[in-house]
């Protein structure tokens, strides 16, 4: 949880510095009156509208002065195509939406200032919720979310302007200036009612003739410091995301390295991640003495004993006799013995063993009868 929030006020603070570098480029190059009247040649801005390039130029300080509140008014008399004017901004919505444009950059002015101490407030106290070894790169994660962020934002508002840019013009100035949204609103929204809006001026605007031209160009530059501040902070948020890497992952070596004897050899080279991972994750009050163990080589946690099986206890009861104990028997509880009585008829058993009948003696074989027969006969 304090690593969240952390990280989320590295990222609100990233999103106010850079917005309030954007404001300093933009200031910066309008204060470029160099540059500013070099567009005015290059668009021959000077031909168009029948001014001298001087003129155009004490013009344009006329308005930004102001805009910053370093005049009171707008009028400024010039030549234009042949004619002396001794106040060329006559139009009275071209007064009236420079106040309005002054109240803006003022308060813009209010609160990039605030911007700029508020970012340094949250970046103290991002960096101060995270915990030890992870500060780096939970900064560095938060810096290049905020950058991501912005440089989307601006992405998505560019690509609108290039695709519809009367849309995003629009919709820009009623962001800008809410009272003109709610004008606009109540006359019906129709064309006639935003023809009516001061920021909205005719086409003879000398304002609108002169500004137009180089609008494109101040806008390309601006977004230039943009978007290479943008960059910038990006390559830091990257650096401080890559050293806290590395310094976690030196953490993570020192917390897992095993003293090894020098003639065992080191099955495995580098640190064990999961057995640190299990250390980072278990609670500070017992991580020292996790990496005492990591480091001797003993397991985090002991494992629990198992409990041995107990033998059953067999008891003997007293009513049952015993193994080599004997029932007694009465004369009536014996059994009774077979008798086996004798056959008067039958003969006598006697102890010599049975003789077997000698088989009898081979018979000569007798003579044929005729020779008796011829012997009686004589």
């Amino acid at each position: 949880m304090r690593n969240t929030i952390g990280k989320l006020c590295v990222i609100f603070a990233t999103l106010l510095l850079l917005f309030a570098a954007g404001f300093v480029s933009v200031s910066i190059v309008l204060k470029d009156s160099d540059y500013i009247e070099d567009q005015y040649v290059k668009q021959n801005v000077s031909e168009q509208m029948g001014m001298s390039v001087p003129d155009l130029s004490a013009a344009t300080d006329a308005l930004l002065s102001y805009m910053r509140g370093e005049r009171n008014d707008i009028r400024i008399g010039a030549r234009v195509n042949g004619a002396e004017l001794d106040n060329i901004f006559y139009h009275e919505k071209e007064v009236v939406h420079m106040a309005e444009v002054q109240t803006l950059w003022l308060n813009l002015e209010s609160f990039a200032w605030y911007a700029i101490l508020g970012s340094f407030a949250l970046l103290a106290i991002g960096i101060a919720l995270p915990e030890r070894g992870k500060r780096r790169a939970m900064l560095g994660s938060g810096i290049l979310w905020g950058a991501g962020i912005f440089g989307g934002i601006l992405l998505f508002f560019g690509a609108w302007a290039v695709m519809n840019f009367q849309s995003f013009w629009t919709v820009f100035h009623f962001v800008l200036f809410p009272g003109s949204l709610f004008q606009y609103l109540a006359a019906g929204a129709t064309p006639d009612a935003l023809n009516e809006l001061n920021w909205v001026l005719s086409s003879d605007s000398i304002m609108v003739n002169m500004l137009m031209p180089i609008f494109p160009s101040l806008v390309l530059r601006c977004a230039i410091f943009v978007i290479a501040e943008i960059v910038f902070v990006l390559l830091i948020g990257l650096l401080l995301r890559l050293i806290g890497h590395k310094k976690v992952t030196a953490a993570v070596a020192d917390i897992v390295t095993v003293d090894h004897d020098a003639n065992e050899p080191v099955p495995i080279e580098g640190p064990d991640l999961v057995l640190a991972h299990q250390i980072q994750n278990a609670p500070v009050s017992k991580r020292a003495e996790l990496k005492r163990r990591a480091r001797v080589g003993l397991p985090l946690y002991d494992e629990p004993k198992k409990e041995e099986p107990k033998e059953q206890e067999i008891t003997l009861r007293d009513d049952v006799p015993g193994p080599s104990e004997e029932p007694e028997q009465t004369p009536e509880q014996m059994p009774e013995e077979p008798t086996t009585e004798l056959r008067s008829d039958a003969p006598e058993r006697s102890d010599e063993p049975e003789q077997t009948p000698e088989e009898p003696a081979e018979k000569p074989a007798e003579e044929p009868e005729e020779p008796k027969r011829k012997e009686q006969d004589e």
